[in-house]
């Protein structure tokens, strides 16, 4: 199996436990929205580099972009909070 197929089969477990941890009150959602928006936004960038080596532009720099702003997201509800 490939490194970047397990990375990605990893983040999105990360990324949908932590949800269900958050909305189901396991976890307090201050705690578990950060990291399920970490794993999201590093799960887009795992996508962005398949894009860039599939020689498509446009859906890399999109990618990119949303998951340069999902990580100014956590990082100003983590600091601002």
């Amino acid at each position: 199996m490939d490194c970047m197929k397990i990375a990605k089969i990893i983040l999105s477990i990360i990324t949908v436990l932590f949800a269900v941890l958050g909305l189901v009150k396991i976890l307090p959602f201050d705690m578990a929205n950060p990291i399920m928006l970490v794993s999201l936004a590093t799960l887009l960038l795992l996508r962005s580099v398949e894009y860039k080596n599939n020689r498509d532009k446009s859906g890399f720099i999109m990618t990119c972009l949303t998951a340069v702003f999902v990580y100014v997201v956590v990082i100003c509800n983590v600091f601002i909070r």
